[in-house]
């Protein structure tokens, strides 16, 4: 198996076949619904919250809300009330039985769920397939995270209708190098390598470093990206908002930043107890929208350079390894 990630290819071009490469059309089918694009924000707490995924429901584009200290109840009641889709995380321990089945008695809409394991090849993770499969038997059931086409197959075996790759591939994930084990430096051969035996749509997780990287990643076969830095530190980001005296030509002033942390850090487990993440500072980066606009634009850009004018016309692309 060759091991690369996303510095290491490029996507070669082709004949252009668009007048303009606004004709170039984003969008995604995914767990029946079509999104305006392929690439959403981690289900990180120092990235999404209540209205970071109510501002990109709004924009039709995917969200999935993390699953950390948060009544569940409450944000599928809310995005009901609001006509917007439901997309929301659990784990595989007692407390996330619980609340699905809060959710499950109430009952509540709920169109996509997402089983968030760090490594979810395991028979609790089956166990939890089950028992949502037999509660939401309507619900798009995503499940990851994985790394290997064998732990793919198993999972869709069980009943996961898209499979998350990417094993400590993030900037704030130590996973690697504390344990040594990852798809860190060959995340973008782990999507691709999934993807070839994959009979449901694969999410390429972690380790988008450039905009091009999301387009690098549609190549490798993914569905759908999910990147974590790429969306912190905004207006519209979740993350508490620091200052921090400075001095520019003498004078004191204030640089603004926001937190952006690893779901197993100490800062969002509370404890100094299998830590696996940490945190950095972000500059505040502002508005989000001036940055959803580019995302689109830079992908468009990449559809019509690789001679196409879908998003699928990007998949399986020829790719030149460096």
């Amino acid at each position: 198996m060759k091991l690369f990630d996303y510095k290491n290819i490029r996507i070669v071009p082709k004949k252009c076949i668009v007048n303009s490469r606004k004709e170039c059309d984003t969008s995604v089918e995914f767990g029946g619904k079509v999104f305006d694009m392929p690439v959403y924000p981690a289900n990180m707490k120092s990235v999404v919250n209540f209205d970071t995924c109510e501002f990109f429901a709004r924009k039709n584009w995917f969200y999935t809300m993390h699953r950390f200290d948060v009544d569940m109840v409450d944000f599928i009641m809310g995005f009901n009330d609001m006509g917007l889709f439901t997309s929301i995380s659990v784990g595989i321990n007692q407390d996330s039985y619980d609340e699905l089945e809060k959710i499950y008695q109430e009952p509540l809409t709920v169109d996509y769920i997402t089983i968030d394991v760090a490594n979810a090849w395991s028979e609790k993770t089956h166990k939890m397939i089950d028992f949502i499969r037999a509660k939401f038997p309507e619900t798009f059931l995503i499940v990851g995270n994985v790394a290997t086409p064998e732990a793919v197959e198993e999972l869709t075996s069980w009943g996961a209708m898209a499979c998350k790759i990417g094993i400590a591939p993030g900037s704030v994930c130590i996973t690697y190098s504390k344990t040594g084990v990852g798809t860190h430096g060959w995340q973008a051969s782990a999507v691709q390598n999934c993807v070839s035996v994959s009979e449901v749509p694969i999410i390429a997780d972690g380790g988008i470093v450039e905009h091009g990287d999301i387009a690098k990643a549609i190549a490798c076969g993914a569905t759908m990206v999910m990147a974590g830095s790429l969306f912190a530190g905004y207006d519209q980001s979740a993350g508490r908002i620091i200052e921090i005296e400075d001095w520019k030509n003498g004078h004191a002033g204030y640089t603004r930043y926001k937190e952006y942390y690893g779901s197993a850090s100490k800062h969002n487990k509370k404890e100094y107890k299998n830590i696996e993440g940490k945190k950095i500072l972000i500059p505040h980066r502002g508005d989000m929208n001036i940055l959803l606009t580019e995302l689109k634009e830079d992908l468009q850009s990449s559809i019509s350079y690789t001679g196409g004018c879908i998003l699928d016309d990007l998949r399986w692309t020829s790719l030149y390894e460096v």
